[in-house]
C-alpha cells in the first residue's frame, strides 16, 4: 500500500477550490489486484486509521469555517418560479455571516448578453461589508444602444421600463412581467427568504410580492448600470452604483437621454465609475453631460481616482484612466469592476476595491 502525504489546505477559501474529484481531496491508494486480508487483521493500519481520521477533521473544519465566509450561491430562477424558462443562468447570492449586517441587500445588474458571475470581486466586497447581495439573471440580449437614433425622446426610458417591470413599451424587444427585472428580484428574495430563513432574507419583502426598495442599493454594469439608474429615479432605494453607465446619450437630438432627472432617489446618494476610454454608447464628454443631467455634479467635480484617495473629495463621479492611451473602448469599459480584467495589485487584491468601498459605503445625502 502505498499512501501520499497530504497537506491541509492552508484555509477554507483554498479549500473550496479542490474540485471535488480533484485527487487532493483522497488519500492516493495503490492495492494490488492480488493483495488478500487475512482473517482477523483490521481493514487499514493503525497509522492509516490516524490519517484517515486527521483527513476527516480537516474537511469538517474546513466546512465549518467556509460557514462563516461569503461565497456564491447559484439559485436558478426557474427554481424561483416555474413560470421562468428563459435567461435561465443561475442568480448567484452573497452572504457573509462572519461580519455585522447593514440589513441592505445589494442588487447587482450584469450589462449587455453579461450573466452573474464576472463581477464577484464587487459583490464579494458588497458582502465583505455587510450586504446581502444579489447578483440578477435577466434578459440582457439587447444592447440599449439600439435606440440611440430613435426620434422619440423617451426611447431609451420605455426599453428600460420594459427590462424592469415587463410591460410591452418597446417594439425591438418583448420581455414579460415574468422575466422582469421586478419579478425576477421580487422571486428570488422570495425563495431565499423560504430557504434560507436564518439569513434575513424576508426583511427586504412586504408580504411575499412587494419590494422594499428603500432597503435596497441597486447597482450594475454598463446596461445594467442604466437600468439601476432608472430605478433609482423611479424608486426611493437606498443608493446607486453604476460601473460603465450611464450610457444612454441620445444621438438623435445630440443631448442626454430624457430620463435622466430628479427623480424618487436624492442625486447625493448616485455614485458613477467610468473610465475616460470608454466610448461605449457615449464617449467622456457625453458621459459627462449625462452625469450632469442627473444632477451629480451638485456634490463636487469628477475625481481621477489614479491620483486621488478614498474619500475622493466625496464626489459622485469617479474615473479612472488605468493603463492610459491607447487603450480600445471595450477593454476600458470593463476595467473598473471585470474580475478578469480589472487591475490588481503585488497580492493580487483588486486596485479598484477602494473606490467599490467609497461608493457602496459613502454617506449619502436624504432628502
Amino acid at each position: 500500500m502505498v499512501v501520499r502525504q497530504l497537506r491541509a489546505p492552508k484555509s477554507a477559501r483554498e479549500f473550496r477550490r479542490i474540485p471535488h474529484h480533484s485527487p487532493a481531496c483522497l488519500p492516493t491508494l495503490s492495492l494490488a489486484a492480488s493483495t488478500r486480508r487475512p482473517v482477523g487483521q483490521p481493514l487499514f493500519s493503525p497509522n492509516l486509521r490516524i490519517l484517515i481520521m486527521s483527513f476527516a477533521l480537516m474537511v469538517f473544519a474546513a466546512i465549518v469555517v467556509s460557514g462563516q465566509e461569503s461565497s456564491p450561491i447559484p439559485v436558478r430562477p426557474s427554481d424561483t418560479d416555474p413560470a421562468i424558462t428563459k435567461f435561465n443562468d443561475p442568480h448567484l447570492v452573497y452572504h457573509n455571516s462572519a461580519v455585522k449586517k447593514r440589513n441592505e441587500l445589494l442588487v447587482f445588474l450584469p450589462g449587455t448578453n453579461g450573466r452573474p458571475g464576472g463581477t464577484g470581486l464587487f459583490c464579494q466586497t458588497g458582502a465583505d461589508l455587510g450586504y446581502h447581495v444579489l447578483a440578477l439573471a435577466y434578459s440582457t440580449d439587447v444592447a440599449a444602444a439600439t435606440v440611440r437614433d430613435e426620434p422619440d425622446r423617451q426611447a431609451f426610458e420605455k426599453f428600460r421600463t420594459e427590462i424592469i417591470e415587463g410591460r410591452d413599451l418597446w417594439g425591438s424587444i418583448s420581455v414579460s412581467r415574468v422575466d422582469s427585472i421586478e419579478h425576477r428580484l421580487t422571486k428570488a428574495i422570495a425563495y431565499l427568504a423560504k430557504t434560507r430563513p436564518n439569513e434575513g432574507w424576508g426583511q427586504f419583502l412586504e408580504g411575499e410580492s412587494k419590494l422594499k426598495w428603500g432597503k435596497m442599493a441597486v447597482s450594475g454594469h454598463s446596461q445594467g448600470g442604466g437600468h439601476a439608474g432608472l430605478i433609482g429615479v423611479k424608486h426611493r432605494v437606498a443608493r446607486v452604483v453604476m460601473t460603465g453607465a450611464p450610457k444612454d446619450y441620445d444621438r438623435a437630438t445630440d443631448s442626454p437621454a430624457a430620463w435622466y432627472r430628479k427623480g424618487a432617489t436624492p442625486a447625493g446618494a448616485f455614485f458613477a465609475f467610468n473610465h475616460v476610454l470608454d466610448r461605449q454608447g457615449c464617449d467622456y464628454e457625453q458621459q459627462l453631460q449625462n452625469l450632469r443631467a442627473l444632477g451629480l455634479f451638485a456634490f463636487g467635480e469628477p475625481v481621477m481616482v489614479d491620483k486621488q484617495a478614498a474619500p475622493f473629495k466625496h464626489s459622485r463621479m469617479l474615473f479612472t484612466n488605468f493603463e492610459g492611451s491607447p487603450t480600445e473602448s471595450v477593454r476600458a469599459h470593463s476595467t473598473v469592476i471585470g474580475d478578469g480584467i480589472t487591475p490588481k495589485d503585488a497580492k493580487g487584491e483588486p486596485v479598484f476595491r477602494a473606490v467599490w468601498k467609497y461608493m457602496l459605503t459613502e454617506p449619502t445625502t436624504r432628502g
